[in-house]
């Protein structure tokens, strides 16, 4: 596929000016698309100059920039999926042949957000309107995608449907690798049946061809390996987890390992192994900072060659724009003196807008680098909270360990590696929803309660708010709730209460810790001495998101003058999703 994009660009390159051409802007993109350099592709489909007798591309161009645009997040956020909607009533309108991809592109977004009714509606009107929708792999993709949105739903009538049509599809069209793919698909219906050894059993036939046929990815590993997890054999797991990691690592792909680690940490868990447990666990936190880290820099590496690619067509363009002029010269020698003049005047003109196109792209991308520069030092700056509250959890986790209390170890490794994920996951975007937030900081207090048994209760009021509409920074308050239960509570003789209260003034989100704790005595050296880690993290991540003009975000820390305990209050700009 990818010689074939190469010889109609081939054929472009042959062309003054194929650069108005929307063919070969879209398959330009399609180019880098095809090596991964994001950015790029952009670039060039959003290049696509249309007219109204352009109606086909128009959807075209939709989706191309549209599936970009949702490719690198796990959440379709709602503006995007407006776009998607306006994109198919265009489509719609203009009876576009290419409103199948649409489609397609809404199944896939009510899927990342989890909404698999509409997901399944759209997945069908795909397949209803793809004009290739009776080629053998159109259906076997269609019968793939049905599986596994029913298996999403525990529709084992549907799933059970779908197993059977790809498996008669795979047998007719003698497609082995098909044909064995759904041996997996079996597996996962024994599963939710509860049929753990026959599921297992499934896996292993699966497993086995993919070796056999030198195909083995962390997948095929992974899903083998839970088999045996759910099967109560986590020796068996923990090989296969082990020789994944091996496999991973010889064939230069260790950095999607995530999945992986956390297997092999439930599966030392399983087998009371803490210790191992513990490792595994430190792994699937590194694997997570080293992928961001790779994510970082391979970007970075894009936009320089990005930079490089549009730097070689400028010069080629400018070239043959040269070369045209001299050959108007030498076909017009009669009129040799006003055609010098007038070239004159046209080549000052040239080259003073191409300086100004230069020095206004360079300001571009200087703004570009500065802007995301901003955005990763925000993101570096969120993340200083994560070591902090790990140190505590994971000392904590050995101390019980330590006192041989296995059981209660038990519990709080399983509810902490909850949380972290948990955490990972929100730590990933720059805002999420207040519904969330609330949800995270509930798993922390209740880990926190499993520590410091019947110590302190805790309430949290959001004040009939819409927390599913609000958006706020993620792990915001969590470190005023460490502190508070760290040391508010640890010391008293008498039952500590926590109340975390949001509210709407004005256009502010207004949000109050108050906690009963030992109060401005205990507590006087330490706030006067100097200013705890955490809330100098929280005051830089306020800077960065809300204070680069003027002061929007801010909080206050007060005892209290008639009680004991301290008051915390954050005030943050109101956003809505």
């Amino acid at each position: 596929m990818m010689e074939r994009v190469a010889a109609v660009l081939a054929a472009f390159e042959k062309e003054n000016n194929k650069e108005e051409d929307p063919y070969y802007n879209y398959f330009r993109g399609y180019q880098f698309e095809q090596k991964r350099e994001l950015d790029s592709a952009l670039y060039y489909y959003k290049q696509m100059a249309l007219s109204p007798a352009d109606s086909p591309l128009v959807s075209l161009k939709d989706f191309s920039v549209l599936d970009l645009s949702i490719a690198a997040n796990n959440i379709t956020k709602a503006d995007q999926a407006s776009q998607i909607l306006e994109a198919i009533k265009r489509a719609e309108r203009n009876n576009s042949i290419f409103r199948y991809r649409l489609y397609d592109l809404m199944a896939r977004s009510y899927y990342n957000n989890d909404k698999i009714g509409k997901a399944i509606l759209y997945t069908r009107l795909y397949f209803k309107h793809n004009p290739f929708n009776q080629h053998p792999i159109i259906r076997q993709r269609y019968y793939d995608i049905s599986f596994m949105l029913a298996a999403k739903q525990l529709d084992q009538e549907s799933m059970q449907h779908y197993l059977d049509s790809a498996r008669q599809l795979a047998i007719q069209i003698e497609d082995s690798m098909a044909l064995v793919r759904t041996f997996d698909y079996e597996a996962q219906i024994y599963a939710i049946k509860g049929d753990l050894s026959k599921a297992t059993a499934c896996e292993k036939i699966f497993f086995n061809y993919m070796k056999d046929h030198d195909r083995l990815n962390t997948f095929v590993f992974n899903n083998l390996a839970t088999s045996f997890v759910r099967n109560n054999q986590p020796d068996s797991a923990i090989y296969y987890y082990n020789a994944c990691i091996a496999w991973a690592v010889e064939h230069k792909k260790s950095t999607n390992l995530i999945n992986i680690y956390e297997g092999l940490t439930e599966s030392y868990r399983k087998k009371g192994d803490y210790k191992n447990a513990l490792v595994a666990f430190k792994n699937s936190y590194e694997t997570y900072v080293r992928n961001n880290d790779s994510i970082e820099a391979a970007k970075i590496e894009e936009l320089h060659t990005r930079y490089q690619t549009e730097k070689k067509d400028q010069a080629i363009t400018t070239l043959k724009t040269e070369n045209a002029l001299n050959e108007k010269i030498i076909s017009q020698q009669r009129w040799i003196f006003f055609v010098i003049c007038t070239l004159l005047i046209v080549g000052v003109f040239f080259i003073y807008t191409i300086y100004r196109q230069r020095l206004l792209r360079e300001k571009n991308e200087k703004l570009l680098i500065d802007n995301k520069r901003l955005l990763l030092e925000q993101k570096t700056r969120q993340q200083q909270l994560n070591p902090h509250f790990i140190y505590n959890a994971v000392a904590n986790l050995q101390g019980l360990i330590s006192s041989d209390r296995k059981q209660e170890a038990n519990a709080y490794l399983v509810s902490f590696s909850r949380l972290m994920r948990h955490i990972l996951e929100l730590n990933r975007q720059d805002f999420i929803l207040l519904e969330e937030e609330i949800t995270a900081l509930e798993n922390y207090i209740r880990l926190q309660q499993m520590r410091f048994t019947g110590m302190f209760d805790y309430r949290i009021d959001a004040n009939e708010l819409e927390i599913s509409d609000i958006l706020i920074p993620p792990m915001l308050i969590q470190p005023f709730v460490e502190n508070a239960i760290e040391h508010g509570f640890k010391t008293i003789d008498y039952k500590g209460f926590l109340l975390i209260t949001f509210q709407q003034v004005a256009k502010q989100l207004v949000i109050t810790i108050d906690d009963n704790g030992v109060g401005i005595k205990a507590n006087m050296h330490q706030h006067s001495e100097k200013k705890s880690l955490s809330q100098i993290i929280v005051q830089e991540r306020l800077d960065l998101l809300f204070n680069k003009e003027q002061q929007l975000a801010y909080f206050s820390c007060s005892p209290k003058q008639d009680s004991n305990g301290f008051v915390v209050i954050v005030t943050i700009p109101l956003i809505i999703a």
